[in-house]
C-alpha cells in the first residue's frame, strides 16, 4: 500500500527504560499511571510520535514466542501493556513506533556464549552460540549468519501482526567495536 502522508510534521519522543525514561512493570494500575503521565506531557508538547523502546537487549515488552520478556519490563509479568499503550497513543492522535536493538543481546562481555544460550528460548537465534559474536562493549547476535537475519525478520513480524504498531525504528544495527567476524566471512566469502 502507499503511504498516506498528511504532509503534517514528525514530533516525536523516545522512551525507553534502559535509560530511565520509565521504570519496569510492578503492578499494572502503577504502570498505566506512569505511562498516562508521559502521555500527558506529550499532549502538553503538542508531539505527535512516541518511539517506544520495546526490545532492548534480544528481548521484548510484549508477549513473544521467540523472545523471553524484557528484565527492563519485568521477567514474568502478569500483564501485557502494549495493546493497552498503543491504544491510549492512538485515542490522543499519537503514533506508536516500536524501537528495537536487533543484534545487542547483553553488555556483560564475561558472559559465556554457552551461559547465555542456556537463557532464551529455543526459537531465539541467541538459542545458539554460534549465533553470537564478542564485541569490546557487548555480546551481539552475528548477522552474518542466515538464521540469525530470519529470526530478526520473525521477531518484526510477530509484533507487527499481533500488534497495532505503525512503524519500527532499529537502533544499533551495525557491528559493535571490536568485533571479529572473520570466520563468519570465511565460512559465506561474502
Amino acid at each position: 500500500k502507499e503511504h498516506d502522508s498528511t504532509g503534517g510534521e514528525f514530533r516525536g519522543v523516545w522512551v525507553s527504560a534502559l535509560t530511565g525514561d520509565i521504570s519496569g512493570f510492578g503492578t499494572e494500575s502503577a504502570y498505566k499511571r506512569q505511562m498516562i503521565d508521559v502521555l500527558h506531557n506529550m499532549e502538553k508538547y503538542n508531539l505527535n510520535t512516541m518511539i517506544f523502546h520495546v526490545r532492548i537487549m534480544n528481548d521484548a515488552f510484549y508477549k513473544s514466542k521467540y523472545n523471553n520478556w524484557s528484565s527492563y519490563y519485568n521477567t514474568d509479568p502478569s500483564w501485557d501493556m502494549l495493546p493497552w499503550l498503543i491504544e491510549e497513543c492512538h485515542k490522543r492522535g499519537i503514533e506508536f513506533h516500536a524501537w528495537m536493538n536487533p543484534y545487542r543481546v547483553t553488555t556483560k562481555v564475561s558472559m559465556s556464549f554457552e551461559e547465555i544460550a542456556s537463557s532464551q528460548k529455543g526459537y531465539n537465534a541467541a538459542s545458539n552460540p554460534k549465533n553470537l559474536l564478542r564485541a569490546d562493549s557487548c555480546i551481539i547476535l552475528n548477522p552474518g549468519e542466515p538464521v540469525v537475519r530470519e529470526f530478526l525478520i520473525t521477531t518484526c513480524m510477530e509484533l507487527a501482526q499481533n500488534y497495532d504498531i505503525d512503524a519500527i525504528h532499529f537502533d544499533d544495527y551495525f557491528y559493535a567495536a571490536g568485533i571479529d567476524d572473520s570466520e563468519t566471512v570465511a565460512k559465506y566469502n561474502t
